[in-house]
């Protein structure tokens, strides 16, 4: 029989108790959120029963109002770690109990989507620091608001409450970004599709109110029945006139009694409203081709020139484009600036009248213009009478005499100055204000110009020696200078214009006397053509092969009679020769 004592059951029933109280302790984990009871209250320290086999310990710094606590209070906590290594308490903390919970109410706001409030705390890198349901958020520079902000303006933020969506969440690294920019984004669209059901393309909209505006256009807040959206109007659909910018004529918080809706854009999102005032006005663009007629010149104001062309103002709603091609009748790519200048009086050529697309286009070149009254009146290979206005580097200028175009599109190459081959230096002959006669060689019909020859205006071309000349016959020449390299000699017995250089080693069938010092000015040599080359009007002539063909005709004619060639060919060279040496001797 089992004898049971009063101090063995106090035992027992204590023992169980200590065992469920481990039990119960091993269930609880860290970094998990477990209610708790205050039980005690230390200058440091709150002591926390939270069921375990020991109280937890949440230090004072923990709480902002720690002196309102009270014994016996609930409240959530965090298990931060199982034991403390100096107290063997559970340690626990509220703050991150809070933080934890809050981002979890941050991870379902951002799920559903919902507009939160949150509160710039401070500026950093790229953006500023944002309080949102307790939790720390990032909010970029760029998120503050779709139109362009100043730092001052950013800090009236500051410690304000603001609404915010969060645009990006990462839960694994409890960080996340949000966006004020969003907020209004969405505000503004659905004020926009309120409003784009009230509108539409050709409405006359009554005060409108003038929101802000730039150098190039103006926007304007609609307001229909509550609801409010933005319209854009462009500096160009303000006025008929041309305005430097939108501030001429209006102002910011300007009410506008009337404006027109001249487009709603959906192909972009948000959807644009366009606007215009100029709609609304008479344009000075009716009855215009009525008042001016095209190819008739009107007097205009020089008001802008721009690197293309020049604006000439004809009304006071109508400026006309001057193009720089049509500056200068024969330079489409003139510098507007040395044609016209700021506020001149122009006549101006009306070219074309555009009501479609309300443009005027002008010209400072008359209607028959005289490059076509050139071709009317000349033709190529005509001889004209000229005047030389410059010499240029390789060429001399020319003004055609009745030809009415500038005498720099009207040129003369100095190969074309003279028939001989160095007629280069001839364009030291030609100055200013000479009177000459020159061919029409060329007319460039694309490109405006004319090409002239002086010789080519001539009588005679000395080259027309050559014309019933073949390679192999025999020309006859006159000496006009001695060179080192040769002699320089002329066609025919009289002096021409056509110089031909023998060269050293065609001067004579011996080496021995190809020395040009043996030959005087004046002296008539008989020369063979052994390159003639009559399209490029060249042509080389050569002494040596004339003797050498002479020689071999002699002995071929008096190989055939049977006599002794070799003493009768002596004696016909020998009278040959010595004739050639009695001359020099003379000379």
């Amino acid at each position: 029989m089992e004898l049971k004592t009063e101090s063995t059951s106090k035992n027992t029933k204590e023992f169980e108790r200590l065992l469920e109280l481990d039990l119960k302790g091993r269930t609880l984990k860290e970094n998990t959120i477990v209610k708790g009871k205050i039980v005690q209250l230390m200058p440091k320290y709150a002591v926390i029963d939270i069921g375990g086999k020991s109280d937890g310990l949440i230090a004072s710094d923990e709480w902002d109002d720690f002196s309102s606590l009270k014994i016996n209070d609930t409240l959530d906590v965090l298990i931060d770690r199982l034991e403390d290594y100096r107290l063997g308490n559970v340690v626990l903390s509220k703050r991150k109990c809070d933080l934890l919970k809050n981002w979890a109410k941050l991870v379902e706001a951002c799920k559903k989507e919902e507009i939160v409030t949150g509160v710039i705390k401070s500026r950093t890198r790229g953006g500023y620091l944002a309080v949102v349901m307790g939790s720390n958020c990032f909010l970029p520079g760029s998120a503050i608001s779709d139109q362009p902000t100043k730092p001052d303006e950013v800090n009236k933020l500051f410690n304000v409450p603001s609404k915010m969506k969060i645009v990006s969440i990462n839960e694994q690294r409890m960080n996340a970004i949000v966006s004020i920019k969003e907020v209004h984004a969405a505000d503004k669209k659905k004020q926009l599709d309120l409003i784009l059901k009230k509108i539409k393309v050709g409405d006359i909209l009554k005060d409108v109110v003038v929101h802000a505006m730039n150098d190039w256009g103006v926007w304007c807040t609609i307001s229909i029945d509550g609801a409010s959206a933005i319209g854009m109007m462009h500096i160009t659909q303000l006025s008929w006139h041309r305005l430097r910018k939108p501030s001429d004529i209006l102002s910011l918080n300007q009410k506008i009694p009337q404006i027109k809706v001249i487009d709603i854009d959906k192909t972009v999102n948000p959807h644009r409203i366009a606007l215009s005032l100029k709609d609304l006005l008479k344009s000075p663009f009716d009855g215009l081709e009525e008042r001016y007629l095209v190819n008739k010149f009107y007097s205009g104001k020089v008001v802008k020139i721009l690197s293309y062309g020049a604006f000439v103002q004809l009304e006071d709603s109508i400026q006309a484009l001057l193009h720089q091609s049509q500056c200068d009748a024969f330079n489409r790519m003139v510098n507007v600036n040395s044609v016209v200048s700021l506020g001149q009086q122009v006549e101006v050529r009306v070219l074309k009248i555009s009501n479609k697309e309300k443009k005027v286009s002008v010209s400072l070149i008359p209607a028959d213009h005289p490059w076509d009254n050139f071709l009317k009146k000349f033709l190529e290979n005509q001889i004209v009478n000229c005047e030389v206005t410059k010499r240029l580097d390789r060429s001399i200028a020319l003004n055609i005499e009745g030809s009415g175009i500038p005498s720099d599109l009207c040129l003369c190459y100095w190969k074309n100055l003279s028939y001989n081959p160095e007629s280069e230096e001839n364009l030291k002959k030609f100055s200013a204000g000479m009177k000459i006669k020159a061919k029409i060689l060329n007319i460039d019909k694309k490109k405006m110009r004319v090409f002239l020859g002086v010789r080519e205006a001539s009588d005679t071309d000395p080259f027309d020696y050559f014309s019933q000349k073949a390679n192999g016959e025999t020309a006859v020449c006159t000496v006009r200078d001695v060179l080192n390299n040769g002699i320089k000699v002329s066609l025919g017995n009289k002096k021409n214009n056509l110089l031909i250089t023998i060269k050293k080693n065609h001067l004579a069938k011996s080496p021995a006397d190809c020395r040009p010092e043996i030959f005087r000015r004046g002296d008539i040599v008989k020369a063979m053509i052994i390159n003639l080359d009559k399209k490029r009007r060249k042509v080389d002539l050569s002494i040596k092969e004339m003797e050498e063909h002479n020689e071999a005709n002699l002995i071929k004619k008096f190989g055939k009679d049977g006599s002794s060639s070799g003493k009768v060919l002596k004696d016909i060279l020998g009278k040959v020769f010595s004739s050639k040496k009695d001359k020099k001797d003379k000379k």
